[in-house]
């Protein structure tokens, strides 16, 4: 290789370190002070960097979070239609739907509880919180279109998207220290009885109640 493109070769591998740094940096404070509590200069003591570095490698906040959210989603489990299977009846894909978000609220728990407050006091953190709840419904609506077709009741909708939520997830887990799955489970059941309560027209209250009733007592 001739030198020159040796040495430019290196100064591009020395950047991917500087800003792979950087952004673990970032991961990490957000998740200990959440995104208005974490500095750029902050950022900087923990990269072992200076400021002028870390605004090179992330000139704007918006960058800067989207390389974060991009670095914890991908260290989780997927999140799309690969969760369902065209065999799956409408049980199998409710839980496989309650299973899947709520395995990837126990990996993102640690920036999700700070989203949840801040998303109102940062834009493009809100845009980040959009963007996940209008990938959480596309889910549910794919649950649901073998049985209600592409349009399913939009009650059920939002019932669902209110249940799948992170919150619903810190409800029921006690923030991570029940067992998820069994949360998951509850979920499940209770999304299935309201379900089939639109498909046969029968009263799901009970069932509801039920299946909700069972995590009383498991709050904070």
């Amino acid at each position: 290789m001739p030198p020159r493109r040796y040495r430019a070769r290196a100064r591009e591998l020395a950047a991917a370190k500087t800003r792979a740094r950087i952004l673990d940096a970032v991961v990490k404070l957000h998740a200990e002070r959440g995104v208005t509590g974490t500095t750029y200069a902050m950022i900087a003591k923990l990269a072992d960097v200076a400021i002028p570095t870390v605004y090179n490698h992330f000139p704007t906040q918006r960058e800067l979070l989207a390389a974060c959210t991009r670095k914890v989603v991908s260290a989780g489990p997927a999140l799309d239609a690969g969760i369902f299977s065209d065999s799956m009846d409408l049980e199998s894909r409710l839980r496989a739907l309650a299973a899947a978000l709520f395995a990837s609220y126990r990996c993102r728990a640690p920036w999700l509880r700070w989203a949840v407050h801040e998303a109102v006091l940062v834009r493009p953190l809100q845009d980040l919180v959009k963007q996940a709840a209008a990938l959480r419904r596309r889910l549910i609506a794919e649950a649901l279109e073998p049985d209600f077709g592409p349009r399913p009741p939009q009650k059920l909708v939002a019932v669902a998207e209110v249940l799948l939520d992170f919150p619903a997830w810190q409800r029921l887990t006690r923030n991570g220290r029940a067992a998820v799955e069994d949360a998951a489970q509850t979920i499940a059941d209770a999304l299935l009885a309201l379900a089939r309560d639109r498909l046969t027209g029968a009263t799901a209250a009970p069932a509801l109640a039920l299946q909700l009733g069972r995590t009383k007592g498991a709050s904070p």
